[in-house]
C-alpha cells in the first residue's frame, strides 16, 4: 500500500490508465526511493502503487537504473567518474547516458573549472518530471508521465508547507516581475530583473515546450495555449535542451519577443532558484490555470511559496476596478469586492491566514482551490451593477474612465466582455441601472446612456477601435479551421472572442446579411441597420470571414464541413462545439427539443420532474461529457 495522503489521485477522472506492474522491479524501486524528496517514501519500501515507482517504470530500463543508482541526486559526475563508478567502458556508457538524457532522467552541464561535461541526476520537481513531459511523443506513448509530474509536485510539499518563510524564499520556483512593472522604483535588486539573468547568460538561450501545458492537456485539464516555446533555458541548460531534442536556440531579441507575448497574455514569469541566488537554468512563462508550481501555491494556501520580493499595492485613486489584476494574480490573492456601506460600516473582508502565523495542516489547504482561490470576487459579490449585467462588464470601470474623458479606454474595457456596445446601448434592458445603489438616494446612474455615448464616439471616429489580438501561441497563425453555423448575436459573439485569440473562424449565414435577430427581429427605429453593420465590420477587421446566403446542407455540404477542425452550430443563442459535425447538430437538436417539451409542459400546467440520475449518466456517456 502506498502512503495515505491528503491529496489522493482520482484515477477514475484520468483519460488514460496508469500501468501498474504486478511484480515490482527492484532497481526501479530503489531508484524512485533514492530520488524522491517525499519524506514518507524515504522512510519505507516503495510499492507499485507509489508514483515514484510507476512514474519511472515505463520509461526507465534496468540498465539505466543501474547507472543512475551509482550517482547521487544533484551531484555532478563526469564521464571518467561514471566509468569508474559503473565499471562500463566509455563507448558503451556514453550512448546510454545520452539516451537517459533524452528521456529526461538525466541532465548535464559544463559547470566546472575544466569545462568538462558532467551528468546530473536531478530531483523529480523541478527536474526530471518536467523533462519527461517536454516531449510530445513521450507523453503520447506514456501519458502516465503527466500524472507523475502532478504527484511529484504536490506530495513532497504536504509536510513542509508550514515551513515556508514569510517574505517568500520560494521552493523551486520564484516569481519575477517584468522590468516595466518596477520602473518607478528608486532602487531594486538585480535578481528581480529579467534582463539581469539574460545578460548573465548572454548569447546562450533555448526555447522549449511547456511541460505543464502539455501534461495538463493530456490529463484532460489543459488550457487553450499552444505549449511550444514558452520555457526558456539559459546557459548550459540551453545546450542540453537542444542536444536532447527538447528545444531550439533563440536569440536575445527572440527571448524578449517571447517575454512580451507572455506579458500580453497575462502569463507569470518564474525562474528556478534551487541552485542558490546567483544561478538559474530556466525562465518559465506560466499560465496560472495549469502551472503546477503556481497551482501548488494555491492548493496549500501558501502564496509565499512562489512570491516575488515585490508586493503589489492598489492606488485607490487610480483603480477603475477593471478586474485584470484579479484574473492574472498567480496566487489568487486579489478579489473584487464592494465598498458599499452597511449598518455596521464598510464591508470588511477576511484576510488569508498564512503558515508563518498559525499551525498549518491539511485542514488549512484548499483542495478545491479552482473554485475558491481563483474566484473573481468575494461571497458578498462585486459591484451590484456588474453583477446584474448579463455580460458582467466592469461597469464602474468604464464609468470612471468616461468621467476622465478616456473614451477609447472605456470602450476597450467594455469590449473585453461585450463585442457590440453600440447595439447594446440602444436595446439593453438596463439591469445594471435597476441594481444601481445610487437609485436608493435619488436616481440610478444613466449607465446605458454612457455606454451608448462611448460607443458612438468610436462610430464617429476616423479610425475605429479594433481590439488587439492576443494569441497564446508563438508559432504564427493557428492552423485549426473553425466553422460557425449561424450569424446571429451568439454566433457572431463566438467568432469575436475566437478572433481575439488569433483564430480566423468562418461564419455561415442563410440570410443575405448577418446579425440574426438584431437585424430581422428589431425594428430600425429602435436599432439602425448601419449600427449593426458598423459593429460587424470590426469582426471582419479581426479576421472573421462571414459568408452570407449560404444554407447548410444545400450550398455547403456536410462533407465540406468535415474539412473543418471544429464546427459550432448556433441556434437561438446555443452553441454546440464538437469536432464531429453530426454530434454538434445532435447536441443542439436535443437541447432545442428538450426546451420545447419543457415549455409545452409548463403551458399545460405541469412541472416536469426532470431526469433520473441513471438517465443523466446515460446522457453524459452519449455526449461524452
Amino acid at each position: 500500500m502506498s502512503e495515505p495522503t491528503a491529496l489522493p489521485l482520482d484515477e477514475s477522472k484520468l483519460p488514460f490508465k496508469i500501468p501498474k506492474d504486478t511484480k515490482p522491479r527492484e532497481k526501479i524501486m530503489k531508484l524512485g526511493q533514492m530520488i524522491t524528496d517525499r519524506v514518507p517514501a524515504k522512510l519505507r519500501r516503495l510499492t507499485v502503487e507509489d508514483p515514484e515507482y510507476w512514474g519511472l517504470a515505463s520509461i526507465v530500463t534496468d540498465e539505466m537504473a543501474d547507472v543512475a543508482l551509482k550517482m547521487k541526486v544533484r551531484q555532478p559526475m563526469t564521464l571518467p567518474e561514471l566509468e569508474k563508478a559503473t565499471g562500463k567502458p566509455a563507448k558503451e556508457l556514453e550512448p546510454l547516458l545520452y539516451q537517459m538524457s533524452c528521456v529526461g532522467l538525466l541532465e548535464y552541464n559544463w559547470e566546472n573549472p575544466r569545462r568538462e561535461k558532467q551528468y546530473i541526476l536531478p530531483m523529480f520537481v523541478p527536474g526530471s518530471a518536467e523533462f519527461f513531459n517536454m516531449n510530445k511523443q513521450q507523453i503520447a506513448d506514456h501519458p502516465e508521465m503527466t500524472a507523475f509530474f502532478e504527484r511529484m509536485t504536490f506530495l513532497p510539499l504536504e509536510h513542509i508547507t508550514a515551513m515556508v518563510p514569510p517574505g517568500g524564499a520560494g521552493i523551486g520556483m520564484h516569481v519575477i516581475p517584468v522590468e516595466k512593472a518596477i520602473e518607478t522604483e528608486n532602487h531594486s535588486l538585480d535578481i528581480e530583473h529579467i534582463s539581469h539573468w539574460l545578460k548573465k547568460y548572454q548569447g546562450k538561450y533555448a526555447a522549449g515546450p511547456c511541460s505543464c501545458r502539455m501534461s495538463r492537456a493530456a490529463m484532460g485539464e489543459g488550457c487553450g495555449d499552444d505549449p511550444d516555446d514558452w520555457c526558456i533555458g539559459v546557459g548550459d541548460m540551453a545546450d542540453y535542451l537542444v542536444e536532447t531534442n527538447k528545444g531550439h536556440y533563440v536569440t536575445y531579441d527572440e527571448v524578449m519577443r517571447i517575454l512580451q507575448k507572455a506579458e500580453d497574455n497575462g502569463f507569470v514569469h518564474q525562474i528556478t532558484n534551487i541552485d542558490g541566488e546567483n544561478k538559474i537554468f530556466a525562465i518559465c512563462n506560466c499560465n496560472v490555470n495549469v502551472c503546477n508550481a503556481l497551482r501548488t501555491s494555491q492548493l496549500f494556501n501558501t502564496p509565499n511559496m512562489s512570491r516575488s520580493a515585490y508586493v503589489a499595492k492598489v492606488e485607490p485613486q487610480n483603480c477603475v476596478a477593471c478586474g485584470r489584476c484579479v484574473e492574472f494574480c498567480p496566487a489568487g490573492a486579489v478579489k473584487l469586492g464592494q465598498k458599499l456601506c452597511t449598518k455596521n460600516g464598510p464591508v470588511q473582508y477576511p484576510k488569508q491566514e498564512l503558515p508563518d502565523t498559525v499551525k498549518w495542516g491539511p485542514e488549512k489547504w484548499a483542495v478545491d482551490y479552482r473554485d475558491k482561490n481563483r474566484i473573481n470576487c468575494y461571497d458578498t459579490g462585486t459591484a451590484p451593477c456588474k453583477t446584474a449585467c448579463p455580460a458582467h462588464i466592469a461597469v464602474q470601470g468604464y464609468l470612471k474612465m468616461a468621467a476622465q474623458g478616456r473614451y477609447r479606454d472605456a470602450l476597450a474595457l467594455i469590449k473585453k466582455e461585450n463585442p457590440f456596445p453600440a447595439v447594446c446601448g440602444r436595446i439593453c434592458n438596463r439591469r445594471c441601472e435597476d441594481a444601481c445603489t445610487r437609485g436608493t438616494v435619488d436616481q440610478a446612474v444613466a449607465i446605458d446612456a454612457v455606454k451608448k455615448f462611448v460607443a458612438q464616439q468610436d462610430l464617429n471616429a476616423a479610425h475605429r477601435y479594433v481590439p488587439p489580438v492576443v494569441q497564446p501561441s508563438l508559432q504564427g497563425l493557428w492552423k485549426q479551421k473553425i466553422a460557425i453555423i449561424g450569424g446571429g448575436p451568439a454566433g457572431l459573439s463566438c467568432a469575436y472572442f475566437l478572433a481575439l485569440q488569433g483564430y480566423k473562424p468562418t461564419v455561415f449565414k442563410k440570410n443575405p446579411h448577418p446579425g440574426g435577430m438584431l437585424r430581422y427581429g428589431i425594428p430600425s427605429f429602435k436599432l439602425e441597420k448601419d449600427v449593426i453593420d458598423a459593429e460587424i465590420e470590426i469582426l471582419k477587421e479581426l479576421g472573421v470571414e462571414i459568408r452570407c446566403g449560404v444554407e447548410v446542407g444545400k450550398d455547403v455540404t456536410i462533407a465540406q464541413l468535415r474539412e473543418y477542425d471544429v464546427v459550432m452550430w448556433e441556434k437561438h443563442g446555443v452553441c454546440a462545439v464538437e469536432p464531429d459535425i453530426f454530434e454538434a447538430f445532435d447536441q443542439v437538436d436535443v437541447l432545442s427539443k428538450s426546451a420545447q417539451i419543457y415549455l409545452t409542459a409548463r403551458s399545460m400546467g405541469f412541472e416536469p420532474a426532470g431526469t433520473t440520475q441513471e438517465q443523466m449518466d446515460e446522457l453524459k456517456r452519449a455526449f461524452n461529457l
